[in-house]
């Protein structure tokens, strides 16, 4: 099994964008999933609206809205303009779970709205950008799991 870091999140959105800024790049995806009307990401160019074979749904019941993106350099702009923190991360009004994946394997995972115990950090993101985060305040902590 892949060496895997549970995230203690403070920041929601800092983290995410932290996470997009570091994994951009032409073979990157990213997978949003929640109430996603309540966002501009439908409005993104290029996404779709089917699971891949890394990006899955993560809630059955009820279906949630599920979109999938490329994650380039191009659109890391115009995803961050979408995702507006006080709607984005809200109960019932927005993303409940992120995925990125990058070169065909899992690189960030989100769930369930960032809860403590759902936010994983696998080998595509550099252990020296977790410590940087911890540094900034945007984590308060990770560690191996």
């Amino acid at each position: 099994m892949k060496q895997a870091y549970q995230l203690r999140t403070k920041h929601k959105s800092k983290l995410l964008f932290a996470m997009m800024n570091a994994l951009a790049g032409e073979n990157a995806s990213i997978s949003f999933e929640g109430r996603l009307s309540n966002t501009r990401l439908v409005k993104i160019a290029g996404g779709r609206f089917e699971e891949t074979e890394v990006l899955r749904r993560r809630t059955l019941q009820p279906r949630l809205d599920f979109l999938v993106l490329p994650l380039t350099p191009v659109s890391l702009s115009n995803i961050e303009k979408a995702i507006d923190p006080k709607v984005a991360f809200n109960r019932d009004a927005g993303i409940v779970h992120v995925q990125i994946e990058k070169h065909g394997q899992i690189a960030f995972a989100a769930y369930d709205q960032f809860r403590q115990d759902s936010v994983v950090a696998y080998p595509a993101v550099p252990i020296a950008l977790l410590n940087e985060l911890v540094a900034k305040r945007v984590l308060y902590s990770f560690e191996a799991g």
